[in-house]
């Protein structure tokens, strides 16, 4: 076997396990719309707290905080906490609040040492909520009217203590949509997700949009304390809840939440430079492996399929191409549930590498600055020392 042959079947095999992957995943999540319907025999829901941590949203806070208050749910608070908005964010929800008494508006005045802000604001919306249950969401997604009621019901009948739910993000714009698919598929491809709801399992899950938990299992993992230097905060309180032995699930909620992302390439680089090395956990080689072999499988293909071509390489020239074709098999799969025109996924491989990019930017940006969210810059040895440690759970009695 030539080098090349050689080369061109490790990225075939590295593709065929990504398209099995995220296929699979696909096919083993459950979906929030498919939650069965109540019983008769079935208790009331327990009492609800909504927490909506948001600073400067005034666009999109209305017709979040609207279709909160226009779900279907029996015993329902929203606490809405007002991140020392510099806009009409606060005035908004305060307008909100005064036509519907379930919602309260708190004021976050200045933020204490050793928090980032959003993380700050979702734990004084905890103090203050009186709700068996809460809810976490952001100031800009919009809920179906029976979301929330089927996240509980599954919740409950699960015995669950932690749930999150994926909702559609809605992007315009063909580069766009085709990165949203290479983030959906980066995400599928290396978390497990069909594994969360098993307590045998490691896999864990995290929704910022949506994280619904047991307020007493919230409480005994130290709240938003535990993760208040974490710019990925959903994700390790998924984490945090596995390690503490307490009961995860994660469902896919495209149908019933929706959720606007970054509405331009540069948008999405800068928005996603505080976290995206966070989600790596801080690991400078595991990111940097991570991201060639990324860069490769996307390359690769396209690139040396026609170059071995022209040279008269038929054998390896074959193999890249037959790669380059299953990898637009995973993305037609996640296309299924976006609503994208199909030929999106054939920006694939261009979409991995814009995402590869701003991961990589990340990764420098906090080497060398930190990372400031509602805040001043926290160096990357004070985020290293909050990292999440399997030491640090607590087995639940």
């Amino acid at each position: 076997m030539t080098f090349p042959l050689a080369l061109a079947a490790v990225t075939l095999v590295l593709w065929v396990g990504v398209a099995l992957t995220v296929i699979y995943s696909e096919l083993k999540v459950p979906r929030l719309d498919d939650v069965e319907p109540s019983r008769a025999d079935e208790p009331p829901p327990p009492r609800l707290s909504v927490i909506v941590a948001a600073r400067n949203e005034e666009r999109s806070v209305e017709p979040a905080l609207r279709s909160l208050l226009a779900l279907r749910y029996p015993d329902l608070e929203v606490i809405f906490v007002n991140d020392r908005s510099a806009d009409r964010t606060g005035a908004i929800a305060g307008r909100l609040a005064g036509e519907d008494a379930r919602l309260s508006v708190l004021e976050v005045k200045e933020l204490p040492a050793g928090w980032f802000g959003k993380n700050h604001a979702a734990q004084r919306g905890a103090d203050a909520a009186v709700g068996e249950l809460l809810l976490f969401t952001d100031g800009d997604v919009r809920f179906a009217p029976d979301a929330v009621a089927l996240g509980v019901r599954h919740l409950i009948r699960e015995r669950l203590d932690h749930l999150s739910a994926g909702p559609r993000i809605a992007v315009s714009g063909t580069m766009l949509q085709a990165c949203m698919i290479a983030v959906r598929l980066c995400v599928s491809a290396t978390l497990r997700l069909w594994q969360v709801r098993d307590p045998r399992s490691s896999a864990f899950m995290g929704v910022g949009a949506c994280t619904l938990m047991r307020a007493e299992s919230y409480r005994a993992i130290g709240g938003h304390r535990s993760v208040a230097l974490r710019p990925d905060e959903d994700l390790r309180m998924g984490q945090l809840m596995k390690l503490s032995g307490m009961r995860s699930d994660f469902l896919n909620g495209e149908r019933m939440i929706a959720c606007p992302w970054h509405d331009s390439l540069r948008g999405l680089v800068r928005g996603t430079e505080k976290n995206l090395f966070a989600v790596r956990n801080y690991r400078l080689l595991e990111t940097l492996a991570a991201s060639a072999v990324l860069l490769w499988l996307a390359v690769a293909p396209i690139v040396l399929a026609p170059l071995l071509l022209a040279a008269g390489e038929i054998p390896p020239a074959a193999v890249f191409a037959a790669s380059l074709l299953i990898s637009w098999v995973p993305a037609l799969t996640v296309l299924r549930d976006d609503a994208y025109p199909w030929w999106t996924g054939l920006l694939l491989p261009l979409a991995i590498v814009v995402v590869m990019y701003a991961l990589l930017r990340s990764t420098i940006l906090t080497m060398v600055r930190g990372v400031g969210w509602g805040g001043p810059p926290v160096p990357l040895s004070e985020l290293r020392a909050a990292r999440i440690r399997p030491g640090r759970g607590r087995r639940k009695a």
